[in-house]
């Protein structure tokens, strides 16, 4: 490995962590990082290979790097989400997605549903489906501090959130579709955390 280059890459890292809101530094550092450690042992002649020298690893634009699946277009042309509302929200990088802004300073069910509807977000691009698991919902409600273990049930059949998937979301029960009020909740949601960014 060129510890050189190496070198010259993490101060390009820690120069873009630091341009973005400080509780998401770390996470940026550790994706930019685990990126370029790939990309540096990988040989540059690799096809696909993104790797500019003296730069950080080059993150494609929407239209390259985050999967545009049917479901994931259908939905920001219905909605009119643009692209860079998009690349302000989530990135994609190795296969998964990863959340640059996230929902915070909110009652704890508009939360739960947030988080819900991102996850439907996330596997649109994954698996090209609009849809989500409630158990999805519970694990990363828990992580986030948005889980209310007496109502984290009710809260999915209480209005307006019963209307957000086609079923209300049932605890170990299977994965709903995203409905229309869902899809304009999700939309408005991504340009609130762009705004956020």
């Amino acid at each position: 490995m060129d510890y050189e280059r190496l070198k010259g890459e993490i101060e390009a890292i820690v120069e873009i962590a630091s341009s973005i809101p400080e509780q998401f530094q770390q996470k940026c550092f550790e994706i930019l990082l685990s990126a370029t450690l790939t990309e540096l042992a990988t040989p540059l002649a690799e096809e696909g290979q993104r790797f500019v020298a003296g730069h950080a690893p080059q993150f494609a634009a929407a239209d390259e790097g985050i999967p545009m699946t049917t479901s994931l277009r259908v939905f920001m042309q219905r909605r009119e989400v643009a692209t860079e509302d998009l690349q302000r929200v989530l990135m994609y990088a190795d296969g998964e997605v990863h959340f640059l802004s996230e929902p915070s300073n909110m009652p704890v069910a508009h939360g739960q549903m947030a988080w819900a509807l991102l996850l439907a977000l996330k596997n649109a691009i994954l698996i090209d489906k609009m849809e989500t698991d409630p158990e999805d919902v519970r694990s990363v409600c828990k992580a986030k501090g948005f889980y209310d273990v007496a109502n984290f049930a009710a809260t999915f059949k209480r209005e307006p959130y019963a209307e957000y998937f086609k079923k209300p979301l049932e605890p170990q029960g299977e994965s709903q579709l995203v409905s229309q009020d869902g899809e304009i909740e999700l939309a408005e949601l991504i340009k609130k955390l762009a705004k956020e960014e």
